[in-house]
């Protein structure tokens, strides 16, 4: 091939590409569940690691002030959560749905918390009190969202994505780990007691009482695509 000719093929190349808002991201046709994971994949260290450019925050780690877990036996607050591990998080499956306008994640990530609890009441229909640090180190946590979207037009006249609204689920798929210190401050027979009834059922622990940190977690990371969506175009994004 004439140099010349290759030199002004490259240029137009890097030009295109140097034209997408979001480069690292691999346009796929909708029914591509290859390409989908595949550059999913790519795109979570990036966006776990903030793109202020794109309106994306940091989450590496994610800060969760506030949570009110509390159910109608138990009063559980848990604050200053320090969640660390959203970087690692594997995309297992993406499907857009083009049809009833949805996208389907699910996506497979261990992590680690860190925070302050206050609690009072019952637990596995025990009573259980105390507050101080809490940590929970979750293993292999499969995480399904199924999201609604529309189209809209940008500030920019562009077609972009909106996030109408969103559901979750998760199944725990390996051991987890959970600690309260301070637990029975007053009691140290009930502390540990307590304390090795939680170290042996971490994950019912999770299932119990952790779906409103989970559900706050997963809000941030929602959050943040919505804002990515506002700020990139569809033609960015997708090949269709």
């Amino acid at each position: 091939m004439n140099n010349k000719v290759f030199i002004l093929l490259f240029l137009t190349y890097i030009s295109l590409v140097s034209s997408s808002k979001a480069p690292f991201i691999t346009k796929c046709k909708w029914d591509d569940a290859k390409c989908l994971k595949e550059s999913s994949q790519a795109a979570i260290p990036l966006f776990a690691e903030g793109l202020p450019d794109l309106n994306v925050a940091k989450q590496e780690p994610l800060i969760i002030k506030h949570v009110d877990a509390s159910t109608s036996n138990l009063k559980l607050i848990i604050t200053d959560v320090e969640v660390n591990g959203l970087k690692n998080c594997e995309a297992r499956k993406i499907t857009r749905d083009i049809e009833n306008s949805k996208i389907i994640v699910k996506i497979r990530c261990s992590v680690d918390f860190k925070g302050k609890y206050d609690m009072k009441g019952q637990l596995f229909i025990l009573p259980i009190e105390g507050n101080g640090d809490l940590t929970a180190h979750i293993r292999k946590m499969l995480i399904t969202a199924e999201v609604d979207i529309m189209d809209k037009t940008g500030k920019d006249g562009k077609t972009h994505w909106n996030v109408k609204s969103w559901r979750h689920s998760f199944d725990l798929q390996d051991k987890s780990d959970v600690r309260f210190e301070n637990l029975f401050p007053d009691n140290e027979l009930l502390r540990k007691s307590t304390e090795e009834l939680i170290a042996s059922n971490g994950n019912d622990v999770i299932n119990e009482i952790g779906h409103p940190v989970i559900k706050s977690v997963v809000a941030a990371v929602i959050n943040n695509i919505k804002k990515f969506f506002d700020t990139v175009p569809l033609e960015d994004l997708v090949l269709d």
